[in-house]
């Protein structure tokens, strides 16, 4: 199976290409345990980075991230951190050191949510250099983990989607 990879000028055009794509580990940021954020490439006249695509896991939730509020600076000065037990943080926190660094695998079919997140199952590769059939699936890692929760109405993608091998990994 070949998988297409995204291109800068992809992102830029604000381009989604159709099924599965590779996502460069430069293109993309976490913005909690579930979402995560293609970058254009391209500033908005304020000079903030624009975002070609928001990608939600098709089979998972996890918590909501902590809102800011008035008193964590008091408590960040007495030497509390307001977000250490915060679920949400620790859900985010467990998939940026996932993805850190690492390409993704992309596999969708053109489904949104009502926030206008493309629904997607997606892949980590564990180096620069791995094959397809070593892409592991996000979706699992972090059900596994403990910080997200299943969709019972969406299948779960397996482990390792790509591999080619009829014979189990041990």
């Amino acid at each position: 199976m070949r998988i297409r990879a995204l291109t800068s000028a992809d992102l830029a055009a604000f381009n989604v290409p159709d099924g599965a794509f590779r996502v460069p580990s430069f293109a993309y940021r976490v913005v909690d345990g579930d979402t995560i954020k293609l970058m254009s490439g391209r500033s908005d006249a304020l000079g903030r980075p624009m975002v070609a695509a928001r990608l939600r896991f098709r089979s998972m939730a996890a918590p909501e991230l902590r809102r800011s509020s008035w008193s964590d600076a008091s408590l960040l000065a007495l030497g509390v951190d307001p977000n250490r037990d915060c679920p949400g943080h620790r859900a985010r926190e467990t998939l940026v050191g996932f993805v850190r660094g690492r390409d993704l695998i992309v596999s969708h079919q053109n489904r949104y949510d009502p926030h206008g997140r493309l629904l997607c199952d997606i892949c980590v590769l564990p180096t620069r250099d791995a094959g397809l059939e070593e892409a592991v699936s996000l979706e699992r890692v972090m059900i596994a983990r403990g910080v997200a929760q299943r969709f019972i109405h969406e299948p779960l993608p397996p482990l390792r989607p790509y591999e080619t091998s009829p014979f189990p990994r041990l």
